[in-house]
């Protein structure tokens, strides 16, 4: 819990994002006007509103399963909706702890088979009971699991249909029984232009947002303005930077590809928390403080520099799990002849400064504390780093210096590909396809077409083991839409294929990394032990697939050893059994 004897700083108010906050966890028994402040609307919102309305018109058992994870918004929409429809939510009972018991010697689970009474196979057909559950997936599945009894089979039954636990977004109709999945909607869209995030953008906007009414825009003026630290305060600078609309569209970019790069499952509680660690860096500022306006006086001009918001989103690691996302795509580490040549260029200058006015001239205020260091001194040598630090991290931010910032080419196109196969585009996904079966064929090693090497156990064996192997595409397990923008789709790419003359079909969900990994393989990268072993589904898939090769029949021997590579045939025929030839 955060501290309240520092009222006289803007820190004060920043606080109630951090997940420490009482502000964090909220009751849809208690009407907060911070968190209806904060509400943004969402897409989840919508399917709610439109099941709440129609299971409250019925005349028999209506549950409404609102599921999720740990602080990504359940609590909330309850608290908004009790707030916005309370005679329609009073027709409703609110279950909203399911890891809660309410006895001291029983578990949650046994709490959840009393709430849940009215819904068990034997009373769900008599009874009229309306009932709101928020609860997490894990939980749900603990609770289902431990029904040894079989009270609930009716409700299990349910939730395998409508794929709650296994994210196959399937809309499963049921009389009584009702699910709204915060899982099957992302923090991001996708768009035929890219990736967007509209909810992140809102709640920056409403930390930022030039209004009275916005308690954090209110503190800001009334303590940062007129305070003795105000130039040299980096957080004061940070919230400036925040507030700048290229800035907010850089930082949504950055969330958005360091959630597809790590898989991150980031709930509201988490990017609100977020939020405040890119704004107050706390190594150098004491929360505790009961003067914290003057720690910004205190910090070196390194500290000042590390504390400003670029590198405080791409320079840490020892905070949060967005942050170490952060800092994996951090502009520092884009590596080209240009950057190479505009570091040996910066290193040799003196005129620091001019290089900021010239490319970040909007943005120079951000080195106001540190304009006057004469940087031919070679003990400014440190501050001359960090400050080209700050400048990568800020021009990408900004879209600044895109000759040398050049963008993840692979990123982009597979949030292209991300698009079109939610929306059911396959011809347009060709290439993805023979991509991804060239690198699948290629995974043990280079194979030409419609080949597959097997595995050796002999790493420096010079005679390689090959079987042909045709796949085939099937698009018939890809979803259909015509919507522009897609807030709840798959955001793993699901390819089938089947081997050609072979009963043989599969399935690989492809993320990001291993979309990477085989683009690589394809120019001559073999997978490692720890490849594989992160990439178990992969290789279960390539297993599955090799079955229906020709190795029962014919295989091919590659030797390698000498200078002119011989090749040889090793065929099986039921009428006249095995036969050995070069080729």
């Amino acid at each position: 819990m955060e501290k309240t004897n520092n009222q006289g700083c803007f820190i004060s108010t920043l606080m109630r994002l951090k997940m420490s906050s009482r502000d964090a966890v909220v009751s849809p028994q208690f009407i907060d006007e911070y968190s209806l402040y904060m509400h943004v609307d969402r897409p989840v919102q919508k399917a709610f509103e439109a099941q709440l309305k129609k299971s409250a018109a019925s005349g028999h058992a209506e549950l409404i399963l609102l599921c999720g994870s740990v602080g990504d918004g359940k609590s909330h929409m309850l608290l908004y909706y009790c707030n916005k429809y309370p005679e329609l939510m009073e027709k409703f009972v609110i279950h909203n702890d399911s890891t809660a018991s309410f006895y001291t010697t029983e578990s949650a689970e046994f709490t959840l088979k009393e709430v849940l009474a009215d819904f068990a196979d034997d009373r769900l057909e008599s009874t009229s009971s309306k009932m709101i559950i928020a609860i997490n997936l894990g939980t749900l599945s603990k609770f289902l699991n431990k029904d040894t009894e079989g009270k609930f089979t009716k409700l299990a039954e349910y939730v395998e249909k409508a794929g709650i636990l296994d994210e196959t977004m399937y809309a499963e109709e049921h009389e009584y029984f009702h699910s709204i999945n915060f899982a099957d909607y992302h923090l991001y869209e996708l768009t035929q232009d890219g990736p967007k995030a509209e909810y992140i953008s809102a709640l920056i906007e409403k930390i930022t947002k030039k209004d009275p009414a916005n308690i954090f825009y209110d503190s800001y003026c009334r303590n940062c303005k007129g305070c003795e630290s105000s130039s040299c305060c980096p957080i004061r600078i940070n919230y400036d930077l925040l507030s700048d609309a290229k800035i907010q569209q850089g930082l949504v970019s950055a969330v958005i590809e360091s959630i597809v790069k790590h898989k991150l499952i980031v709930s509201t509680r988490e990017l609100l928390d977020f939020f405040y660690e890119i704004l107050v860096d706390e190594r150098c500022f004491d929360s505790g403080s009961c003067e914290p306006r003057k720690e910004a006086q205190k910090m070196t001009q390194i500290q000042y520099c590390n504390a400003l918001l670029p590198c405080t989103l791409f320079g840490r690691q020892d905070a949060s799990e967005i942050l170490k996302a952060m800092h994996s795509i951090d502009p520092l580490r884009i590596r080209n002849e240009r950057v190479d040549d505009f570091f040996v260029f910066y290193n040799n200058s003196e005129e620091v400064i001019s290089v900021f006015h010239d490319d970040l001239g909007e943005y120079e205020y951000t080195i106001d504390r540190i304009r006057d260091i004469n940087f031919a001194d070679p003990q400014t040598h440190f501050l001359k780093e960090e400050l080209l630090y700050l400048f990568i991290r800020l021009c990408w931010l900004a879209g600044r210096r895109k000759d040398l910032l050049l963008p993840d080419e692979n990123y982009h196109e597979f949030m292209r590909c991300l698009y079109l196969w939610n929306t059911g585009r396959y011809i347009q996904l060709k290439q993805l396809y023979s991509d991804v079966e060239k690198g699948i064929l290629s995974w043990n090693g280079t194979a030409g077409k419609n080949e597959m090497q097997l595995p050796v156990t002999n790493n420096h064996s010079s005679y390689y083991l090959y079987q042909d192997i045709e796949m085939k595409i099937v698009t018939d397990n890809m979803p259909r839409s015509d919507s522009e923008v897609l807030y709840s789709f798959k955001d793993e790419l699901r390819l089938k294929y089947r081997v050609r003359h072979k009963d043989i079909i599969g399935e690989l969900d492809v993320d990001y990394n291993l979309y990477v990994l085989l683009k690589r393989i394809l120019n001559g990268y073999v997978p490692n032990v720890n490849d594989k072993r992160v990439n178990v589904k992969c290789v279960e898939f390539i297993r599955k697939m090799s079955q229906g090769g020709s190795k029962m029949e014919l295989l091919k021997i590659r030797d390698f050893s000498q200078i002119m590579p011989k090749e040889y045939r090793f065929e099986y025929d039921e009428e006249f059994g095995y036969s050995f030839e070069e080729i």
